[in-house]
């Protein structure tokens, strides 16, 4: 890769801040689905993660362990499809209502501040 431009660093840790946002929300829905209030599908509403300049309000319905797989690495992160950048990151996995991409080794640095997951493989 020739190297990082602001615009494609700007995103990658925009990616990050919602993160930090979906971990908030999904210990509340933990909280719902503990408390017997899980939606009818066992889907929860989790902000699309792709760090869109201007901020992203895509949402994408996800089960507690789907989103638990994508915080498994901690350079991973949750977005619709079509809002995946291939120039900071790969699609490893394509499901029906998200994608699950994983950021490019240029790009590791910028996003590995997720305690929960594990370092990239």
């Amino acid at each position: 890769m020739g190297g990082r431009s602001d615009r494609t660093e700007r995103q990658a840790r925009n990616e990050a801040l919602v993160r930090e946002v979906n971990e908030r929300i999904e210990a509340l829905d933990k909280q719902a689905a503990e408390r017997g209030w899980p939606p009818p599908d066992g889907r929860f509403q989790f902000r699309c993660e792709c760090g869109a300049a201007g901020g992203c309000a895509a949402l994408l319905a996800m089960t507690l362990q789907q989103y638990e797989h994508v915080r498994s690495e901690n350079d991973r992160f949750a977005v619709l499809p079509g809002h995946e950048n291939l120039e900071i990151e790969d699609v490893v996995e394509r499901h029906e209502r998200f994608l699950i991409v994983d950021k490019k080794p240029d790009y590791d640095p910028l996003v590995q501040d997720d305690v929960r997951g594990a370092p990239p493989s």
